[in-house]
């Protein structure tokens, strides 16, 4: 389903990761998103992310915003694919079928957690390496060669918008990863660093109140490009209804 510029896809969490860790058994190579607002606020004003996007080939919808800007552009409701919950769900998986996992992104000591309470929760989980994502470009090299000698199959970066997208398009080509996916701040939360939104709370939308209570001077900073990506959406909402382009 095409949604704004992007190549939506129509599925429920676990088709999703299904289809996802199949990809890593052949020849394919899926570089996901997990679309949200902020991401398309950087998409349509940053320049380099744009052109990063366009080597996006998975895109599944994951901010509530996005899911009310496909109800009303699109006329059409989709499952939310939230991105932390993807993450978990194909590590349940590959601890199943013996996938192998690299985490990049994060301090240390939050990676170093992340990787023991992934461990608890799924056992058997084999996850062959890690990296902080605090380093220079010069190492990004290292890095590369780093995954790449692992032999992983899925490569989580939790480095942020857009700046983990922007390694991953820079060094996809060199490497040699079936699943490569930027989660944000997921390591943060599956550590036990930051607390998840109850259940009720993500299920009317707002996931986004609970971060901001969490963490005040980072997310009060978003709250002018939420509302620029809102501006977006009526834009080309009302231009749809006139027959024009958004």
């Amino acid at each position: 389903m095409r949604f704004l510029d992007f190549d939506l896809q129509d599925r429920d969490l676990d088709s999703a990761a299904s289809e996802l860790l199949g990809g890593t058994k052949s020849d394919k190579k899926y570089f996901v998103l997990t679309l949200n607002a902020l991401i398309v606020y950087e998409y349509l004003h940053n320049r380099d992310y744009h052109e990063a996007l366009k080597r996006v080939n998975y895109v599944v919808p994951d901010g509530s915003g996005v899911l009310k800007a496909v109800k009303l552009l699109n006329k059409k409701k989709v499952s939310r694919v939230p991105g932390i919950d993807l993450m978990l769900t194909l590590c349940k998986l590959a601890s199943i079928g013996s996938e192998r996992i690299y985490l990049l992104g994060s301090q240390i000591d939050t990676v170093t957690k992340t990787i023991r309470k992934l461990k608890e929760r799924y056992p058997g989980l084999n996850i062959v390496g890690s990296h902080n994502g605090f380093f220079d470009e010069s190492e990004s090299d290292t890095i590369v060669s780093e995954i790449n000698n692992s032999r992983a199959d899925i490569l989580f970066v939790g480095m942020g918008v857009p700046k983990q997208e922007l390694w991953i398009t820079k060094n996809l080509d060199r490497l040699n990863v079936g699943v490569l996916m930027g989660v944000g701040g997921s390591f943060d939360v599956i550590s036990g660093n930051l607390n998840r939104a109850p259940v009720w709370m993500q299920k009317i939308g707002l996931e986004w109140l609970y971060r901001t209570v969490q963490e005040p001077r980072k997310r009060l900073r978003l709250i002018p490009k939420l509302a620029k990506f809102e501006l977006h959406i009526l834009k080309s909402y009302f231009c749809l209804r006139r027959g024009g382009s958004g």
